[in-house]
């Protein structure tokens, strides 16, 4: 009879996940616009030269709301879950005059003759993720789906500093990274949805090509679905706190947040 009951209870979790997975659509595709502020510090080292701590505000100029581009493609398989595909890239750009000498990778960038620096960081990110859960029957018709996340992100990161003096320097973070996490999604009404996720990972040292450290990247996002089109509005907290060694040691304890907006399609 236990045996009957848990076969029974295995049945039910694969049908509960292939129902969502009908209710989103076994393939879905989004776009996602988002409006995203920088805060936090940098530091870069190099070859034995320590580097100042640099905030991205004050001292880098970052100071406005940059627009990232992010692309999703989501396959669902029976059973299986489903697989996502993210793509996100945006840039940040300042400028500053000096008030006093940095040092940032080795060269030291003088604050005499009102010297301006002028900085870039160009960022991009490719997720592959494995959502696996189940649904179940809510209250006047919603439901609810919940479950873990794991998958693989690949950072790539440059950041670049000059002067109106003629220095240049430039910094890569390229390293992949294992996630794991989790999300929640809830129906208010049928055309109506709410869906919070997050992942990320505390990184050892070995783990990583060089990247040590922890981040995150959470987001809650509100959708209207009509048909095989939806659309939406969210929030996203990119928290990013590591090292990473490879010629330059980076230092950075950076947040990025804002809104962003979506529009997708769903079969």
């Amino acid at each position: 009879m236990k045996y009957l009951s848990a076969v029974l209870g295995l049945l039910c979790a694969a049908l509960w996940s292939a129902e969502a997975a009908a209710q989103d659509g076994m393939i879905s595709a989004k776009a996602r616009r988002w409006r995203a502020e920088i805060s936090g510090d940098l530091k870069v080292d190099d070859n034995g030269v320590g580097g100042s701590d640099l905030n991205v505000s004050s001292t880098l100029g970052l100071n406005d709301k940059e627009d990232f581009d992010e692309f999703h493609a989501t396959l669902g398989l029976p059973l299986l879950g489903k697989f996502n595909f993210q793509y996100l890239t945006g840039t940040y750009t300042g400028t500053r005059t000096l008030t006093s000498d940095i040092t940032y990778a080795g060269t030291t960038y003088s604050a005499t003759s009102n010297n301006q620096i002028h900085t870039d960081v160009d960022i991009k990110s490719y997720t592959l993720l494995w959502q696996f859960g189940a649904s179940t029957p809510g209250i006047i018709g919603a439901s609810v789906g919940a479950g873990g996340l794991a998958g693989l992100k690949y950072f790539d990161i440059v950041t670049a500093v000059d002067d109106d003096q003629g220095n240049h320097e430039s910094v890569d973070i390229r390293a992949p990274v294992p996630v794991v996490g989790a999300y929640v999604r809830t129906a208010l009404a049928s055309f109506l949805f709410v869906e919070a996720q997050v992942h990320g990972l505390k990184i050892p040292g070995n783990l990583a090509q060089g990247l040590s450290g922890n981040f995150y990247d959470a987001t809650i996002a509100l959708d209207a679905k009509i048909s095989t089109f939806y659309a939406g509005i969210g929030y996203r907290l990119f928290h990013f706190e590591v090292k990473y060694e490879s010629g330059s040691d980076v230092n950075a304890n950076v947040d990025l947040k804002g809104i962003f907006f979506e529009v997708g399609l769903s079969f």
